[in-house]
């Protein structure tokens, strides 16, 4: 009788306990936020990862009732932003608008001050983009087939400007180059914006951009657009084939670029929850979903355990295709 009564004051305990801390989450999360937010982009401004963020900020800023404060922390193919996330109090007041280089850094960077499955978690994914390959004017190939055998023909001699070792731009150029394979010069920026102004200025010869920038560029006749990442062509770029037309199979790459909302680690359940929630709504948002597609971005949304499956993914395709290359974690 004892132990039966004994058992039944301990499950008694344990769900009340368990009552109290349902009612303490909702508190927190309904509490959440209390001060303004910070949103790090791991770039310079006026890169594609800039100006989602300048867009999602505003309609997150509406829904969460708190200033949202877009913040540039670039360097060290973006982990500088990353790790100041990393080192955030977990409390969800500091977010970063994530990209493919979540997956990337581990294989880049060979002492983190992180570890991003253990000190960031994942809110939710945003969309994709997908990339063009572009080349000035003066270059002798008018087509993607064209500018491999250019460059079979000059192995190491035509340079491509990436935004950094391991950043989405310098994915891009990877994946075509193994695909061809070809030897190209890589030559890294500050930013992309930075190297597509020496390939308009003819200092280097090839760029991966956004379809948006590379419709942009091409209507000015500053470059010339060869080939486009996905599954299909683009609106903008309606006689541009795409890699798979020209017989290239570039694997991964051809996902797109994705992006996605994380936060630092140990951040509350109750506030991922909600956050995920609400990115979800602002993605759903007639005139933020008009502004981001207008862009040429492909909106998803998703669940906190997509984006971590995404990491996860992208994590193994692409230590392999760095190790195939011949590159190692500096």
């Amino acid at each position: 009788m004892r132990l039966r009564r004994g058992m039944r004051e301990w499950a008694s305990l344990g769900a009340a306990a368990l009552a109290a801390m349902a009612l303490s989450s909702a508190a927190l999360a309904q509490a959440y936020p209390s001060q303004n937010i910070t949103l790090v982009v791991a770039y310079p401004a006026g890169g594609v990862p800039d100006v989602i963020a300048r867009i999602l900020g505003p309609a997150l800023s509406d829904r969460l009732g708190k200033p949202v404060v877009i913040e540039n922390r670039a360097g060290a193919s973006s982990t500088i932003g990353m790790a100041s996330v990393a080192r955030a109090t977990p409390d969800g007041h500091t977010l970063l608008l994530g990209d493919t280089s979540l997956a990337v850094a581990p294989n880049v960077v060979a002492k983190l001050s992180y570890d991003a499955q253990r000190d960031l978690a994942p809110i939710a994914p945003l969309m994709r983009s997908f990339m063009t390959l572009m080349v000035n004017p003066k270059v002798p190939a008018a087509t993607v087939g064209e500018l491999i055998a250019l460059a079979k023909a000059k192995p190491g001699e035509l340079k491509y400007g990436t935004s950094g070792f391991g950043t989405p731009p310098h994915l891009g150029a990877l994946a075509f180059i193994q695909a061809a394979g070809i030897d190209m010069l890589h030559v890294p920026y500050r930013g992309v914006a930075l190297a597509l102004n020496d390939v308009v200025g003819g200092h280097i010869q090839v760029v991966f951009v956004s379809q948006s920038v590379g419709a942009s560029q091409a209507k000015g006749g500053n470059a010339r657009v060869l080939g486009v990442y996905g599954e299909k062509r683009v609106a903008s770029l309606p006689d541009v084939p795409t890699f798979r037309e020209s017989g290239l199979d570039t694997q991964f790459a051809d996902q797109g670029t994705w992006f996605g909302l994380v936060t630092t680690g140990g951040t509350p359940p109750a506030i991922l929850e909600r956050l995920n929630v609400v990115i979800n709504q602002v993605l759903a948002d007639p005139p933020t979903k008009g502004k981001l597609e207008a862009a040429d971005f492909h909106l998803t949304g998703g669940s906190q355990a997509d984006l971590a499956k995404l990491i996860a993914d992208h994590t193994v395709h692409w230590r392999d295709a760095f190790k195939k290359a011949g590159l190692k974690p500096e």
